[in-house]
């Protein structure tokens, strides 16, 4: 065997397999990996969690919108109402003076008085909580008779 055949002889033994310093290396990369994936999937998780959270307050605001259309506000400028578990407490404020408004159709003699309300109202069901803002008009007929029943479907 030459001098070269030994000297190549050599470093292909020596080079089967990885060394200790390469292993470490290896498993330094890996764990570094691992931990960016999991820090990746926690952000992922909390990211969700706050958007289920928006969703289920925007649900529960539209149903308190819901039920603020029901509301009289010139009969009833605050209130609290109950449905099931939801509970709704709204304050209004006249904005724009009461003024008398004619009927859809054109009649000439006024039938009722309107106002322009800023409404302040939170929504509640359970843990969950939604405040939100508004306009909304009151109403009253000039008759006496709002054309609506005295109790609330709420």
């Amino acid at each position: 065997m030459s001098a070269v055949d030994k000297l190549t002889w050599h470093r292909r033994r020596r080079q089967t397999g990885f060394g200790l310093l390469e292993a470490i290396v290896a498993m330094v990369i890996l764990g570094s990996s691992g931990l960016m994936l999991f820090s990746w999937i926690g952000e992922n998780m909390r990211s969700a969690s706050r958007v289920h959270e928006a969703t289920a307050r925007a649900q529960l605001q539209l149903e308190g919108i819901a039920m603020l259309e029901t509301i009289n506000l010139a009969r009833e400028p605050e209130g609290k109402r109950e449905v099931g578990s939801l509970r709704l407490r709204w304050r209004g404020e006249l904005i724009e003076p009461m003024r008398e408004e004619n009927d859809v159709g054109g009649t000439l003699v006024p039938r009722w008085r309107l106002g322009l309300y800023r409404v302040h109202a939170v929504v509640q069901e359970r843990q969950l909580k939604a405040e939100w803002s508004q306009t909304a008009v009151g109403y009253r007929s000039l008759s006496g008779n709002d054309g609506i029943p005295e109790a609330s479907p709420w």
